[in-house]
């Protein structure tokens, strides 16, 4: 990808979160979701408060998890199939942006589920519709890696919570583009920005025919949803494992220039 493409993308991306972040459909509740998918555990108040993977083991979590992608699936694939009703060629592209929209809402908010699963803390952590930067971080993380992006993983690993990191502290400490991790996030930020643009064309073609581009949509929708929650759930679990998938790290030194700082990162 050129410097000046993979910029754009990542743009495309970061305003995509924004926006789709402020959908109703996206947030999860994770001490309800918690309370739900564990009712009736006598470890209920462990689990709020340390997390599933306090009590369980990932393999059994990623059996839960496999419950959670099933129907979240269906339910994605239905809200498709009814967002491509609209045949009007005059409103067919707006359609297919609100479709796209919708899909990366219910991909953030699957994703959440999975992640509070596997012990993650609550992704709105300060309580009002706007992402943190850590936040946006992690998001990206998460789509990536369901979306198949080269080393999405590691970056899974570098933000999470249960892998000892204090991602927060140094976000805060520092500005995301002077940090080391920088280069990755934009990378993979990239890779998802590429997806959302060609689900945009996807979607906006399926709206040219009423009914059958909303069975295509939804059909297709289906198909492709349920392994990219797979393949987040098998990341969590390595995740917990201690089996992170490591790529090569550029050095400090490397980072520093090419953010044109001469110090280290």
């Amino acid at each position: 990808m050129a410097e000046q493409s993979e910029d754009k993308l990542y743009a495309t991306t970061l305003r995509t979160i924004g926006a789709v972040a402020k959908l109703p459909i996206v947030r999860v509740d994770r001490e309800a979701f918690l309370r739900k998918q564990f009712r009736g555990s006598p470890h209920l108040e462990v689990i709020l408060a340390q997390g599933p993977q306090a009590v369980y083991s990932a393999e059994s979590l990623r059996k839960v998890a496999g419950t959670v992608i099933k129907n979240s699936a269906a339910k994605t694939s239905a809200a498709s199939f009814a967002a491509g009703i609209p045949g009007n060629p005059v409103i067919m592209v707006a359609a297919g942006g609100a479709d796209v929209a919708q899909y990366f809402g219910f991909a953030i908010n699957l994703a959440q589920q999975i992640a509070y699963l596997f012990g993650e803390d609550d992704l709105f952590d300060g309580g009002g519709a706007e992402l943190s930067e850590a936040a946006q971080m992690r998001v990206i993380a998460y789509l990536g890696v369901m979306f198949g992006a080269a080393g999405a993983a590691s970056l899974v690993a570098s933000t999470s919570k249960v892998a000892g990191a204090n991602l927060g502290k140094k976000v805060a400490a520092q500005a995301l583009t002077k940090t080391a991790w920088y280069p990755l996030v934009k990378k993979v930020g990239a890779v998802v920005g590429m997806k959302i643009t060609k689900k945009t064309v996807e979607k906006t073609i399926t709206k040219a025919v009423p009914v059958v581009g909303g069975a295509v949509s939804g059909g297709l929708t289906y198909v492709t949803f349920r392994p990219m929650g797979h393949r987040l759930a098998d990341t969590m679990v390595k995740n917990l494992n201690g089996d992170f998938d490591h790529d090569l790290e550029l050095n400090a030194q490397f980072i520093a220039s090419l953010n044109g700082d001469d110090s280290a990162v």
